[in-house]
């Protein structure tokens, strides 16, 4: 599976989605959607680092050199780790967004997050910085600094806000920064205007 982002034109409001593609941006509902896969390198590490365990703790106890006490702790370390690796394959190889309902919403899989619009201080087009945030994936850097990145995706949004008395900084990775941008800024001057 390849990379994949996909959007409908918030500017022409005549143009038809694409046939067989969701509409991932609707004028008329006032929403917002992408989808970013990963890319297939990052699926191939995922899933060859448990069979490379678990095929060499095979060696090792065919080879008689994991035995006993030591044959059981290698199997469970292998079991825990595979299972930490097929948890990230599942929760950590797309990245939502979407923005509706007053809301700015961005998930890996069950690892989600959810701002409230009206909430947002500041929204800028950013390109992404690992080490502003502590790496790739969902990512937690220092004073406050969230990322929800995808490797290979080198732009986004960076959005300031105030969450539980404290200033949040959240990145979130996009193939179209500048309409998740417009999204945002559109429901903030709606929710403004109803105010």
């Amino acid at each position: 599976m390849s990379r994949e982002s996909t959007y409908f034109n918030i500017t022409d409001t005549t143009q038809k989605p694409p046939e067989g593609n969701p509409v991932l941006m609707d004028d008329y509902l006032d929403t917002y959607e992408e989808k970013l896969e990963a890319p297939q390198w990052l699926r191939w590490v995922l899933l060859a680092a448990p069979l490379l365990t678990i095929s060499s703790i095979g060696v090792r106890i065919g080879a008689g050199t994991a035995g006993g006490a030591d044959g059981l702790f290698t199997w469970i370390a292998a079991v825990v780790s595979t299972a930490a690796f097929l948890f990230a394959y599942i929760n950590f190889l797309t990245l939502r967004t979407n923005v509706s309902n007053g809301k700015f919403n961005f998930s890996y899989g069950m690892v989600r997050h959810s701002v409230v619009i009206d909430q947002i201080e500041s929204i800028e087009v950013d390109g992404y910085r690992w080490a502003r945030y502590g790496g790739w994936g969902y990512s937690r850097g220092p004073l406050g600094r969230r990322a929800w990145s995808m490797p290979g995706v080198s732009a986004g949004v960076m959005v300031v806000l105030q969450e539980s008395g404290k200033r949040r900084e959240y990145f979130v990775s996009s193939h179209t920064p500048l309409r998740l941008e417009a999204a945002i800024q559109a429901r903030m001057v709606s929710l403004n205007d109803n105010a």
